[in-house]
């Protein structure tokens, strides 16, 4: 498949519509492997938390030809071995295959660290071996504890030198806040 060039940019209010019809859009499959279920609530709290909406929560979506085909959140949480933050990503069916993913963790990566996030946390299902493979090509030292259906995945991201943080980090405004629980489905890879 070919590489394609899509805007990436933060979800906001605006998109809740054109999200609920992302994730409607995606197959049984698709949300399966990316919410542990295939059946995804798209609740007005929901759609709240996916557009970014909530304390921590960064949210970027993929646009091609004004449609969402990717999408891909971050979750901020202190610990005693500093901040990490848990992501989660999906593109669309027919577009997967073609970089959007990793543009989209990459996007994340770059945004977390502007955040002054130490690592990043993940939780794959067990049978998704597209994904348990990337994460092995991209990042063979990431630490792996399988515990029955799914393996938690977590990468330390290296900091910018001198604490200088990277101008794509920047160049982003802060996500919005808003008073809603985070549905853990919701940022599940």
């Amino acid at each position: 498949m070919s590489r394609t060039q899509a805007n990436i940019r933060q979800a906001c209010y605006s998109d809740h519509a054109a999200i609920r019809d992302f994730v409607g859009g995606l197959s049984l499959r698709a949300r399966y492997l990316r919410f542990f279920t295939g059946a995804v609530a798209t609740s007005p709290a929901v759609l709240r938390i996916l557009a970014g909406g909530g304390d921590h929560i960064d949210a970027i979506v993929a646009v091609e030809n004004g449609t969402i085909i990717g999408h891909a959140m971050a979750s901020d949480a202190t610990g005693p071995g500093g901040t990490v933050t848990e992501i989660g990503v999906v593109v669309t069916d027919a577009c997967q295959g073609r970089g959007i993913g990793a543009a989209l963790v990459r996007a994340l990566t770059a945004r977390a660290q502007g955040r002054g996030i130490t690592a990043f946390t993940m939780e794959v299902l067990a049978e998704n071996r597209q994904v348990l493979a990337m994460i092995a090509d991209h990042w063979p030292t990431a630490q792996r504890d399988l515990s029955g259906a799914y393996a938690t995945i977590q990468v330390p991201l290296p900091q910018p030198a001198g604490g200088q943080v990277p101008l794509a980090a920047k160049e982003q405004p802060p996500p919005q806040r808003e008073e809603a629980s985070l549905d853990r489905l919701a940022i599940r890879y």
